[in-house]
């Protein structure tokens, strides 16, 4: 199984889980500072024992800062003062507690790694696992090889956790911003169309404008032509404004579902897509395209989906679409929330998110259903499978 697959399903709730339990281990690894403070309190006198207590209880409390704050991804400057006092105790701790302070020697080479970044991280985390082999050189060298091994392996493993939930946030964070970025640039590809469209033509009725302002009162007719021109330019604007938003909203069909099929698996997510029919109408095929895209970039930016069905069902001369997946947040929000929270995306152009999708979907003769159980979003779409009769829209009249 390659990298590719291991992360395939990652989200949300795969980075909360990775930081927890990366929080769980590196907290609970704390507990075998009893080790050396037990054996202190029972052999060296008061104020050996006294020392040795403050010394680890002082190292364990800067490794337990640091590592949670490593885990959480909140680290600054303060970390690395942290950093230096933790290095001066651990120094100090094998003079005051004895051979079995090597229990806790993991503990700075972990807070190197975490800490800092690149090439300073691991000559951190190797000069510090150095020098728990020099500080117990006068111990017997089985104890001294078996300890600083034990060291070694823990710091190593607890650290690659600590990376690990990091990173998972990082690609998580990124899968978030790509989609943010896809829905800008959709965007600004409309806007560029509208501005290349209309730029032209109000810049020639503004000069048109102002020249026809200028006509001396007896030239009626020149002022009657210039008008007449202007109508003509506005008629004209408008006609191509039309077509851009029509071009804006006669997607393909089998483009979007194969670009929304690359974005989730991209992203993790397994796609299971049923073959539509190839029968169904120009407009039905359009709507069916604007509520594939709003379902899966929704998908990607509100749930924790890790598989993604569309299904289709003909019953008589109607069609079901059914684009189902498995990521509802179990938060405690309401049914109706995460059903909103399912298809919510601002599509620009005739409405957004279940209003701008019903919308579509009445101009056709169509409707939505949407269903959740067991953890899994399911929309439902009812749309006929012949042609339908033209429809005037509520917003500009056109008949489409």
């Amino acid at each position: 199984m390659g990298a590719s697959e291991r992360l395939r399903g990652v989200g949300p709730g795969t980075v909360r889980l990775a930081r927890a339990g990366a929080a769980v281990f590196s907290v609970g690894m704390a507990a075998f500072s009893a080790v050396p403070i037990a054996e202190a309190l029972g052999a060296f006198p008061g104020v050996r024992a006294a020392a040795a207590v403050l010394l680890i209880t002082g190292l364990t409390g800067c490794y337990l800062w640091l590592a949670v704050r490593a885990v959480l991804d909140r680290g600054s400057r303060l970390d690395l003062v942290v950093l230096c006092g933790m290095s001066a105790l651990a120094v100090a701790v094998p003079f005051a507690a004895g051979p079995s302070w090597l229990s806790v020697g993991f503990m700075l080479p972990l807070a190197f790694a975490v800490t800092l970044r690149g090439w300073p991280a691991a000559a951190g985390f190797f000069a510090a696992l150095a020098a728990d082999v020099v500080l117990s050189a006068s111990q017997e060298m089985s104890w001294v090889l078996f300890g600083s091994l034990q060291s070694m392996l823990t710091a190593g493993a607890l650290a690659g956790l600590t990376i690990f939930a990091t990173l998972l946030s990082e690609l998580q964070r990124t899968r978030e911003e790509l989609a943010r970025l896809a829905i800008t640039e959709e965007r600004l590809r409309f806007a560029r169309e509208l501005h290349d469209v209309l730029g032209h033509n109000l810049s020639v009725i503004a000069m048109r404008i102002e020249l026809s302002s200028r006509i001396p009162a007896g030239q009626i007719e020149r002022l009657h032509g210039e008008l007449a021109e202007i109508h003509h330019i506005v008629r004209r604007s408008l006609h191509d404004v039309r077509a851009v938003v029509k071009g804006y909203r006669e997607m393909s069909l089998e483009n979007e579902l194969s670009g929304v099929r690359r974005a989730l698996e991209t992203a993790g997510v397994r796609c299971d897509f049923a073959e539509l029919p190839s029968s169904l109408p120009a407009e039905v095929r359009v709507a069916l395209a604007w509520a594939v895209r709003e379902a899966a970039t929704n998908l990607l930016r509100h749930s924790d989906a890790t598989v993604c069905l569309l299904g289709v069902e003909t019953h008589g001369d109607r069609i079901t679409v059914t684009v189902a997946n498995d990521g509802v947040r179990r938060n405690g929000a309401a049914p109706e929330a995460a059903a909103q929270a399912g298809v919510i995306a601002d599509d620009g152009v005739g409405g957004s998110g279940l209003a701008g999708l019903d919308e579509r979907l009445a101009q056709i003769g169509g409707s939505s259903v949407r269903h959740i159980e067991d953890g899994w979003f399911t929309l439902s779409l009812d749309v006929p499978g012949r042609p339908v009769a033209a429809v005037t829209t509520s917003v500009t009249g056109d008949r489409k």
